[in-house]
């Protein structure tokens, strides 16, 4: 199972962040309007409970949308990303369960 938690912060003008996993490997892809722009890669896979990664370095993206990931002892993995918004209010936001 996948937790994930969303951290608000605005976004750049005119751009979007997308997620996108498979299993525990997690793609993320910045868009400028419908144009791919970049796009980061994370394998969280290795992570054994009680791993915990945060800060992680960004290969081709300037920033690393992944703020956080850490395996429970029951192998759940919990996230914590980026959620871009545009304008002064931010968004509510919730978890997200998925299956990983």
């Amino acid at each position: 199972m996948i937790r994930v938690r969303y951290i608000p912060q605005v976004g750049l003008p005119g751009h979007t962040l997308r997620y996108s996993w498979t299993g525990r490997v997690l793609t993320t892809t910045l868009y400028r309007g419908e144009e791919e722009v970049g796009q980061e890669v994370y394998d969280l896979s290795a992570l054994q409970p009680g791993d915990e990664v945060a800060g992680v370095e960004p290969e081709t993206l300037q920033f690393s949308p992944l703020i956080s990931a850490r395996c429970a002892e029951d192998r759940t993995l919990e996230v914590v990303l980026l959620r871009w918004y545009e304008g002064v209010e931010p968004p509510e936001l919730g978890e997200e369960v998925l299956d990983g």
